[in-house]
């Protein structure tokens, strides 16, 4: 069995980490498409083409894992699913050991990272993503292709579209349906329901220019 991540960036190298240090799990390849590979190998490990990858490889040796992150609104990470979903492979899921999962209905190709706490009654479509300490409480829906940065908070009953990203420690109140493809910038405290491709950010820190860190610490 082949066991084979597409990407090669931080987040394929994150997922590599994992599957080894915590299921014992060995990479075999990193693929990715032909105009973006730099290097023959990562972390020691052979990089080849998507083009490669379909003609030599068969669903029935292979285990894939999706280690690609957020870019364009996670719109690639639905395209490489249904890429390779035509061509008969499917994602391997991958749930940290460290993380509390209280639900059995976790899509295919998702990965919940250390810290993760996913309550009861809670469904996660396909291929989303959940770094560190994220919190997703009791009875939320989530679609396919969602990305949650560290430390995100969802409280209860929220229901979530897809290929939306939010940043790290947002919080969403309880009762409130997010769309698709919404950007929800880190810090950010969401209390309403959002439309499609609405950007939310909270009001920015800013620098003091006239004083300097002693004249609070006297």
């Amino acid at each position: 069995m082949n066991n084979v991540i597409f990407g090669a960036g931080q987040r394929a190298r994150e997922i590599r980490f994992l599957l080894q240090n915590e299921q014992n799990i060995a990479t075999d390849y990193f693929v990715i498409d032909k105009e973006y590979i730099i290097t023959k190998r990562l972390d020691s490990c052979p990089v080849i083409s998507t083009e490669d990858f379909l003609a030599s490889f068969s669903p029935e040796d292979t285990q894939l894992y999706l280690g690609v992150g957020m870019p364009k609104m996670n719109k690639i990470r639905e395209r490489l699913y249904s890429l390779f979903k035509e061509n008969g492979f499917r994602f391997q899921s991958f749930i940290s050991k460290y993380a509390n999962v209280y639900t059995d209905e976790i899509g295919e190709g998702t990965t919940v990272f250390a810290g993760v706490n996913i309550g009861p009654g809670v469904r996660v479509g396909l291929c989303n993503h959940f770094e560190m300490g994220v919190t997703v409480s009791h009875d939320c829906q989530i679609g396919d292709f969602n990305f949650f940065a560290p430390g995100c908070t969802l409280c209860g009953d929220i229901e979530i579209g897809k290929g939306n990203f939010f940043g790290a420690n947002c919080t969403l109140r309880n009762s409130i349906h997010i769309s698709d493809y919404v950007l929800v910038g880190a810090g950010a405290y969401v209390d309403k329901d959002v439309a499609s491709a609405k950007v939310i950010v909270p009001a920015r820190s800013v620098e003091l220019i006239d004083k300097d860190s002693e004249y609070f610490m006297k």
